[in-house]
């Protein structure tokens, strides 16, 4: 966490250096509420499952973790850069409350229902940075009378997870725990680049809409640590790496005040699919694995925000 801070400041400082000579500079934080849906997949029915494990053979897929849903508060503080020579926006992010809830389910052949367990989400910690900057164009390029923006973008996020509890589902082999036992601990790593475009209707004087449409190709990593399961090793135990390709669609409405500040609320969804593989062992022993894995994903929200000229 301190690298991952260390590293926005340094990307905040950069761009503001950048910018102050030939840019506007301003400043903001925005208040971003979403519910987001994750499943991560993997196929082992190629294996012999061990003896004693209870299971004839393994299902495809063989285990499905999900969050059903998980929502998020976060906090952004943005830095804005907008001239005659290009625009950028970059924005480092804080997560401050989230909840929700983890399901894990695992399959013999035929998909027969082995296990079904839901747990509690609880926040751990982490962040992200993103960064938006405009690429040149020749002129200004105008679509249905509005402003079109073409961009790059890219990001970086580490997010932590606490998994609480279980609660059976209609198969429950290991039997419930309380919700005040931390059963499993998730790491999620995720890095992305890729083009948008950026659309803005200048609807009066101070009011202004954006459209922003994103596709983005990148990264997803997660780590899954089974603390009540010493038989597996030291944790993480489980290891996803998964690339990944997604989508972003916003819209929002922007007020200007009297005085110079901006007024902001938006609305967003996105998707993201993901292919690769999982491991599974001990992160210091021995290892099973790549085996077949996929995520798929989702979110939508809210956010309202403001920002003064700096």
């Amino acid at each position: 966490m301190k690298a991952f801070l260390t590293t926005t400041t340094i990307a905040l400082t950069a761009a503001y250096a950048t910018g102050t000579s030939a840019m506007e500079i301003s400043v903001g934080s925005n208040v971003r509420l979403s519910a987001g849906y994750l499943s991560l997949n993997h196929d082992a029915s190629h294996l012999t499952p061990p003896g004693g494990s209870g299971m004839a053979s393994y299902g495809d897929p063989t285990s499905i973790l999900s969050y059903e849903p998980l929502y998020q508060a976060d906090i952004e503080f943005v830095v804005s850069g907008r001239g005659q020579e290009g625009w950028f926006d970059l924005t480092a992010g804080f997560p401050i409350a989230a909840g929700g809830t983890f399901g894990d389910r695992d399959y013999e052949a035929g998909q027969a229902l082995y296990s079904e367990t839901f747990s509690d989400l609880a926040l751990g910690n982490g962040g992200s940075v993103d960064m938006r900057y405009g690429l040149p164009t020749d002129g200004t390029l105008i679509w249905n009378d509005m402003v079109v923006r073409p961009y790059v973008t890219g990001g970086l996020g580490l997010q932590r997870y606490d998994v609480n509890g279980l609660r059976c589902g209609a198969a429950c082999p290991s039997g419930p725990i309380a919700s005040s036992v931390t059963v499993i601990g998730h790491d999620l790593f995720s890095a992305s680049a890729g083009l948008g475009v950026w659309l803005e209707n200048q609807i009066s004087q101070a009011e202004t809409i954006d459209l922003r449409f994103e596709i983005n190709g990148g990264y997803l990593g997660v780590t899954d640590s089974h603390y009540l399961r010493p038989d597996l090793g030291s944790v993480p135990n489980v290891f996803y790496d998964l690339a990944t390709v997604g989508g972003l669609a916003e819209a929002a409405y922007r007020y200007e005040t009297e005085q110079g500040a901006e007024l902001s609320a938006s609305v967003f969804a996105g998707g993201q699919l993901g292919l690769g593989g999982v491991t599974f062992g001990s992160a210091g022993g021995p290892q099973t694995g790549p085996l077949w894995a996929w995520s798929v994903a989702g979110h939508a929200g809210v956010s309202v925000g403001a920002s003064v000229p700096f």
